[in-house]
Formats: structure tokens, sequence, C-alpha cells
């Protein structure tokens, strides 16, 4: 069995979130895997202020440091825009994988023009992602949710709508081929298939992309 680690660095949503979120999480993984869902105690409750940011990096650097290298075979570092990514690649000794840098990298061979749809809190956080990106589309823009993930966690149905009708005026105003749900809380509203069979195009999940990818590295490492 290969064992993966996801890693929030936070101290989570609440008990029946983080199961919720853990089950998503083992639906996606391809036989001979498993998959731990760690969250950092040291982290903000929420990532939603820019404090919240440095603290979330903190957290996620000491975590990191704590996995020993037979502890697993790829870390998937649960945030959407990959914040604190290259440091904490530096500091771990297992594979890091950013769903930001995998999602652009995909994004790239599927079109020429990508909407990010992001909260109002993490709109810098993208910027500053695609600016780093090694791969990416030719036009890559951002669009706000005009919402938080706060306010999406406590009213589910109403944050899909807001997402539905983003992404909509992504196509419509923005003229995109490819839409990123830039917050893994999007990735878990379960909207992305409706997305892409509503708007004809691809929409991409953060989760399953990271997913998908910490077990391409795992099965690389042979771990």
């Amino acid at each position: 069995m290969s064992h993966l680690i996801y890693l929030e660095s936070h101290s989570g949503y609440g008990p029946a979130e983080n199961e919720r979120r853990h089950a998503i999480l083992v639906s996606l993984l391809r036989p001979g895997f498993t998959i731990e869902h760690l969250m950092a105690p040291e982290g903000p409750r929420i990532l939603e202020q820019a404090a919240d940011f440095e603290q979330f990096q903190r957290a996620g650097l000491a975590a990191v440091r704590a996995i020993g290298p037979d502890a697993c075979g790829a870390i998937i570092a649960a945030g959407a825009v990959d914040p604190g990514l290259k440091n904490l690649r530096a500091a771990a000794r297992v594979p890091v994988i950013g769903p930001g840098e995998a999602s652009l990298f995909l994004a790239r061979t599927l079109g020429a023009r990508l909407t990010i749809l992001m909260s109002e809190t993490g709109v810098a956080g993208a910027h500053a992602m695609v600016q780093a990106a090694p791969a990416k589309p030719e036009t890559v823009l951002v669009r706000s949710l005009h919402t938080t993930v706060r306010k999406i966690l406590a009213d589910m149905d109403e944050g899909r709508r807001i997402v539905r009708e983003a992404a909509a005026a992504a196509v419509r105003e923005d003229h995109a081929d490819v839409i990123y749900l830039g917050s893994m809380t999007q990735g878990y509203l379960g909207v992305a298939s409706q997305l892409r069979s509503q708007l004809g195009i691809p929409v991409i999940d953060p989760v399953s992309v990271a997913v998908d990818a910490a077990q391409q590295a795992a099965a690389a490492r042979g771990a």
C-alpha cells in the first residue's frame, strides 16, 4: 500500500466537515493507496485574512518538518493557490504537490484563457501563484466570488450558486476557455461536473487534480 498525506495547514473546519472531506479524498484513490487527512494544530481556523496566511505557512512548515521520509509517498499541500509551496518543498523529505501548480500546468494543455475563481480574501494569493507558476495558459485572469470561505461553509447551496454564476460570467465576460476552482472548498462543493456540462468548457477541481498528481508522484518513486 502507498500512503499519502493531505496536509491542511490549519486546525480544520469541524468534525462533520472534516469527515465529509476525508470521504471525498478516499473516493479519489486508486487501488493500493491510502490517505491521511492531517491538520496542523497551530494553524488558523479558516484562511480569511493576510495574517492568517502567515500563520498558515508557519504551521505548514512545522508539520512538514515532522513528517519522516518513510511516512508517506507524497504530501498534498492543501491550499489551492499554493501558499508557501517553495518553502514547504525545501523543508520536506518527500515530494510535495501544489494543487495550483499542478492545475495551472493542466490548464495550459486545455486552453489559452484561464479564469481562476477566488474567495474575496484570496485574490492576492492567486495573483502571486500565477506569477510564480512555471507553466500556465497564455492568459490567466482572477475573478473574485465576492464572498468568503466561511460564508460558503455556512451555506453550501448558496456557495454553489455563487460559483455557478461566477463561472458563467467568466465565460461571458472573460472569454475563458478553462476555469479553475481556486479554493479547496470550491473543489469540495461538487460543482465541477455540473459546470462542465453547463458551460461546455474544462473546469479544473484542485482536489481531484492534487490527489491524482500525488498518486503519480508516489508511484514514480515506488513508494
